[in-house]
């Protein structure tokens, strides 16, 4: 749940506020409104991305061992990821995931 909560908080974070605050504060400075949308767009979600990621990556390996075989805990899932290859492992598939949340802040903040 923990995982979960905080990835979802800081994604909400990016659609919700952090998107458009960039877009806006690009447009006053003259930048295309198209232009200051996309721009805001990325920013925030290489940020939030960047932030929830690894929060994701422990949801994820949790998720998928429902047994709680390998992953038994929030705590105790940080600790074999980290045993399994240190705080790059938290970062598994970032550039895809980061991808998907510049289009995603992009459409959610229209």
């Amino acid at each position: 749940l923990i995982p979960s909560c905080g990835r979802e908080g800081i994604f909400a974070a990016g659609y919700i506020g952090l998107g458009p605050a960039f877009g806006a504060a690009l447009r006053e400075t003259g930048m295309d409104p198209v232009q200051s949308k996309m721009a805001g767009a990325i920013g925030a979600g290489v940020i939030c991305a960047t932030l929830s990621h690894p929060l994701d990556t422990m949801k994820t390996c949790m998720q998928g061992d429902v047994e709680q075989s390998t992953y038994k805990g929030f705590s105790h899932t940080v600790s074999k990821l980290m045993e399994e290859g240190g705080t790059s492992r938290f970062f598994s598939g970032w550039s895809w995931r980061t991808g998907r949340m510049i289009l995603a802040v992009g459409i959610m903040s229209e």
